[in-house]
């Protein structure tokens, strides 16, 4: 039986508990405005917490997307002083409806630095104005823009990698997706940190957190229903919800972040379990004591520069 928690502070590492502890209960309605908002704030916040090192050129630009669709606004992350040859592609959170490609340097920067890839960070259209398909469409059309040959980049991509956070690793599943099922470029490697699968919040997890200061079920629900409608606890599309996917199969290996206390834990791990016994390599980690997107919100804790270390190792990996 699961038991509903309200108050995820005493399961919190001792590291992430003070700051947590400190910040304001959320009061008021859910709102798309004051979520872009507080996003937005965050970002400019955890830009002054990146370390300094080694120089990252920073480009924007714009993906043609066609008669009927808007450009696609990407930033272009790369090494300012070596060579580059190998991409991630990079989805961001926000519930499907808020963050912007251009707040993505607390996670860009250091990983250029780290790994010496180029990263184009994708500035998908936003529910509730754009609801499904539209992100993943943009998502998609990223992806075989980044692949296309040397004019856009710059250089020809020796290996070619997707990935998101929260949203925007659903966002990339779901690409990944339909880069197999369209026979589109197929990426080297997908990187899903603290992502979202399942329209249908059923799993344990999506019930045991209800805690006003994390993403908590009210707010899942929420997101759900101005990304795919009013019927999204129905029948989906796998590129909406990649949970809803029959086959696994022949898909990118895949790298996935999942906090402990976060209400897509459970979903996550079963989607990690279903691309194994798919036969896809994939590698799982679970931080303990962590909550949905403590680890770029607190980047300085033990745990946090253990995810980080990970991850980069990982990213590595696929892209040697």
């Amino acid at each position: 039986m699961t038991t509903t928690c309200y108050d995820i502070t005493p399961r919190l590492d001792p590291e992430l508990a003070p700051l947590y502890s400190a910040a304001p209960v959320p009061s008021g309605p859910l709102s798309v405005q004051v979520s872009r908002e507080l996003l937005a704030r965050l970002g400019e916040l955890l830009k002054q917490v990146i370390p300094a090192g080694a120089p990252v050129d920073i480009q924007d630009s714009q993906i043609p997307a066609g008669a009927r669709t808007p450009p696609i606004p990407v930033r272009i992350y790369r090494p300012a002083n070596q060579p580059s040859d190998t991409v991630l592609v990079w989805y961001h959170g926000g519930g499907f409806l808020a963050g912007h490609h251009e707040m993505e340097d607390i996670v860009a920067i250091p990983w250029v630095r780290a790994v010496g890839c180029t990263i184009v960070s994708v500035g998908y259209r936003l529910a509730p104005e754009h609801p499904f398909p539209a992100a993943v469409d943009d998502c998609y059309a990223a992806l075989c823009w980044a692949a296309e040959p040397a004019r856009h980049l710059g250089f020809q991509p020796r290996k070619l990698a997707i990935g998101g956070l929260s949203a925007g690793g659903c966002l990339a599943a779901a690409t990944a997706l339909m880069a197999r099922d369209k026979g589109g470029p197929m990426p080297c490697f997908q990187m899903l940190l603290i992502p979202a699968f399942d329209n249908r919040n059923e799993m344990p997890s999506t019930h045991e957190f209800n805690d006003p200061k994390v993403w908590n079920r009210a707010k899942s629900l929420w997101a759900w229903e101005m990304y795919a409608g009013p019927g999204f606890l129905g029948k989906v599309s796998p590129y909406a919800a990649p949970a809803r996917a029959g086959d696994l199969s022949s898909l990118p290996p895949c790298y996935m972040e999942v906090a402990e206390l976060d209400l897509l834990r459970d979903e996550a791990i079963e989607y990690a379990r279903r691309l194994m016994q798919a036969g896809v390599r994939t590698e799982l980690h679970v931080y303990p004591g962590t909550y949905h997107g403590s680890t770029l919100s607190q980047p300085n804790a033990a745990v946090s520069r253990r995810a980080f270390a990970d991850a980069i190792a990982a990213l590595k990996r696929a892209l040697a």
